[in-house]
């Protein structure tokens, strides 16, 4: 049972939930963006949480060649019909989740069978290209959980506030900033007030998802699924994990405000 792709555009791949425990061979976990929203798809679909989908940052276009039962992470499961073609955009998010009953058939490679574009596994899911249903067994449906409140995206202090001036935690507090259209899966640049650094050497060491890393222009970088395995750019502030999803699916240009929590 296939699924034909008509258009992709933007940034479309097969994610599940990633390869842990690997960071100490320099691959990063990966997978979805927004775990709990693949999750959400792939219960809606039938299928376990930890079944491959489409990720959409952008917009995907797909025709049926036969029925088959789809889900996404905001509507519950219906049935395409053969040749009836269904659009999956990521506005007004960031990014948008297609399961497919069966899940998405793709090589497990290192544990994982979603791209991981930094380290050449995988690649785009492309115009004319072919998606397989793995076959496997259904799971009872679920709904998917509800949208979580609007509130300033939570954080714990980072590891290094000798290598910022005096303030510039509270100016990341106080400011509201803007997602960048330059962000991808190893990063979220962040639009709006530089943050003072003291000018002290960078030291090199493991990074982790979430981490706010503050390069030499001043502007934040909040590390995604795809973050590099070690860096030297301070952090001045860590993402809490529980709102690394709130954070992720805030569309390009969308405001983002932050919190000690």
């Amino acid at each position: 049972m296939t699924l034909a792709v008509r258009r992709a555009l933007g940034l479309v791949t097969v994610q599940d939930l990633g390869r842990p425990g690997r960071m100490h061979e320099a691959v990063p976990r990966g997978g979805a963006l927004v775990p709990a929203r693949l999750i959400a798809a792939n219960r809606a679909a039938g299928n376990p949480d930890d079944a491959a989908a489409i990720e959409v940052l952008g917009a995907l276009t797909i025709r049926a060649d036969e029925p088959h039962v789809v889900a996404t992470d905001t509507a519950a499961a219906r049935t395409l019909a053969a040749g009836e073609e269904l659009v999956v955009a990521s506005e007004p998010r960031r990014v948008a989740y297609l399961a497919v009953r069966g899940g998405i058939a793709a090589p497990l490679v290192l544990g994982g069978r979603g791209a991981l574009l930094c380290a050449g596994l995988g690649g785009l899911v492309r115009s004319g290209q072919p998606l397989a249903s793995a076959g496997l067994a259904a799971v009872a449906m679920t709904r998917p959980p509800s949208e979580p409140p609007d509130a300033p995206i939570r954080v714990v202090a980072g590891p290094d506030p000798g290598q910022f001036l005096p303030g510039a935690l509270e100016r990341l507090l106080a400011s509201t900033y803007r997602v960048s259209p330059s962000s991808n899966r190893v990063g979220t640049r962040l639009d709006g007030a530089a943050l003072p650094r003291s000018g002290a050497p960078e030291v090199s060491r493991p990074m982790v998802i979430g981490a706010i890393e503050v390069p030499g222009d001043g502007t934040p970088i909040v590390l995604g699924p795809e973050h590099p395995t070690t860096g030297g750019y301070p952090i001045i502030a860590v993402v809490v994990r529980a709102d690394l999803g709130r954070l992720f699916s805030i569309r390009l240009g969308g405001g983002v405000r932050f919190t000690l929590g």
